[in-house]
This record gives structure tokens, C-alpha cells and sequence, in this order.
């Protein structure tokens, strides 16, 4: 984690891959940080909504939320059918879900140097995987433990609480199941990914294009 440039780098992180300035580099709308049930379903609503995006993966869920999870067995044959759907529209869609490629650091793309000036209010976002440079004007979180989520809030100069949330909306990052002290209930997830989606389609749209 960086103070200086706001940027946060998971701890899978892995040595001796391509270098990122060699790194490909990849525009797109947002950029969702979660290859799972989550992730699929806000890419789902986003692309609904005609905003391009693509779906990385993140850091792996932690123990404690494998286990809330698992404790509600009755949830699993619709969290199992609702997967299933979502996948289903991702192949027919030609979403782009990048299940080979996972999320190694996230940083403002205008504190790295990276964009001459901040796009879209935003700042935009860089998004660094081992072999590609994603550039994005809002990214979505849905897989990102508690630990990383206040490094990334200090770092940006975002307080703790329920106003963190307010605060890293405001600057184009979204958070979709993680955050909270408990997992979401699917209907939950669901109704957060939805709300992510209409929230980046709405601001980015030309405000003449915004609905009244």
C-alpha cells in the first residue's frame, strides 16, 4: 500500500511475472474485481445498463466468510441456479470475464502518472494483473478482504464507518459484498449489484443523456 499514490497491492502477489511497464495496456468502463457470484452478476447488470466492463479475479474469500456461507445449506440450490444463469448470460453476451487474470494492485491512474489528467471526475483507475495494465473510470469490489479494504481507505484519505462507502463511491469505487461485518444474504447481493450497476450507468452518462 502506498500513501502517496493511493493504491493498494494484494498479497497474492506473485515475483518474476512481466514487468508492468511491458504490460499491455486496455481502456474500458469499469472494472470488476471478483470472478464469483458477485462479480458476474454486477458485470451482468452493467452491461444491461451498456457500460463495457471486465471481470478479473480478486484475493481469495477469507475463512470466516467461507464459513457464514456455509451455514445456510438451504441457500445453495439458488445460489448454485442463479450462478448458473449468470454464467449462461455472460457467454451469450460476450461479457468479458478474464478467468485466467487476477487483480495484483489498484491504483488512481493520475497519481501514477499514468494519464495525463483525471478522466471523468474520476481520477480513473489503474488495475495491474500479471499480464495486463486495465484502465477504468470506476471499479467495482466484490472480492477484497476487510484488512485490504482500510489500507485502500487510508490511503485515499477515506475514514472508517459506513461514510468510507459514501466517500469511495464518490471517487468511482463500488463495493459489493464485502465491507460489512456480515455476508450479504443473496437477495442482498443481488439488490447491491443492481444498485453498483445503475449507479456507474447513471454517472456515466453526458448529463444530457441522464434520465429525468
Amino acid at each position: 500500500m502506498s500513501e502517496q499514490t493511493g493504491s493498494t497491492e494484494y498479497s497474492e502477489s506473485h515475483h518474476g511475472e512481466t514487468q508492468p511497464e511491458a504490460a499491455p495496456t486496455q481502456l474500458t468502463g469499469a472494472v470488476v474485481i471478483g470472478c464469483g457470484l458477485s462479480g458476474l452478476a454486477v458485470a451482468t447488470e452493467l452491461d444491461r445498463q451498456g457500460v463495457d466492463s471486465i471481470v478479473v479475479h480478486g484475493p481469495a474469500p477469507a475463512a470466516a466468510t467461507i464459513r457464514e456461507a456455509a451455514v445456510e445449506p438451504e441457500v445453495l440450490p439458488e445460489r448454485a441456479e442463479l450462478l448458473r444463469l449468470l454464467h449462461a448470460y455472460a457467454a451469450s453476451h460476450r461479457l468479458d470475464v478474464r478467468e485466467d487474470s487476477a487483480a495484483r494492485e489498484m491504483t488512481r491512474a493520475d497519481a501514477a502518472g499514468l494519464l495525463p489528467t483525471p478522466v471523468a471526475g474520476t481520477g480513473k483507475w489503474a488495475v495491474r494483473t500479471g499480464r495486463e495494465l486495465l484502465l477504468a473510470d470506476y471499479v467495482v469490489l466484490t472480492s477484497c478482504s476487510r484488512s485490504d479494504l482500510r489500507k485502500l481507505a487510508r490511503s485515499l484519505g477515506v475514514g472508517a464507518g459506513p461514510e468510507a462507502v459514501a466517500a469511495l463511491r464518490d471517487i468511482g469505487v463500488y463495493l459489493v459484498g464485502v465491507g460489512g461485518n456480515l455476508l450479504p444474504s443473496l437477495h442482498g447481493l443481488v439488490r447491491q449489484a443492481k444498485a453498483a450497476g445503475t449507479a456507474i450507468a447513471d454517472a456515466a452518462l453526458p448529463a444530457w443523456e441522464c434520465p429525468t
